[in-house]
């Protein structure tokens, strides 16, 4: 007899498999509302909440990478998706990394 799936909470399925997608997402999050807060008050505040931003997408180029590395199909919607994902988050380290940058020698 075929067990039924019980419908979870969206929270409780996005976190069942915790891994790097989950910690990235976190980080990026954090570095939202670090930067929206340093908008208000200090440069360190800002350079903080680039850190978080420089952190969360090293980890996110590194998911990329390693999925496009994997063997996977080159035809395949992950491999296009990895593609496309590697591309924006390269953009968004370059702008962190130069924001960063700038907020240390202001």
């Amino acid at each position: 007899m075929a067990r039924s799936k019980k419908k979870q909470n969206i929270f409780v399925a996005y976190f069942s498999d915790f891994g790097i997608r989950q910690l990235c997402d976190i980080l990026m999050l954090i570095g939202g509302v670090v930067l929206l807060v340093g908008l208000c008050t200090t440069d360190v505040v800002v350079t903080v909440g680039l850190g978080f931003y420089i952190a969360a997408t090293l980890l996110a180029l590194f998911r990329s990478v390693k999925v496009l590395l994997s063997g996977v199909n080159r035809r395949s919607p992950e491999y296009k998706a990895s593609i496309v994902n590697t591309v924006v988050m390269g953009l968004i380290l370059a702008l962190a990394v130069f924001g960063f940058i700038w907020s240390i020698i202001s």
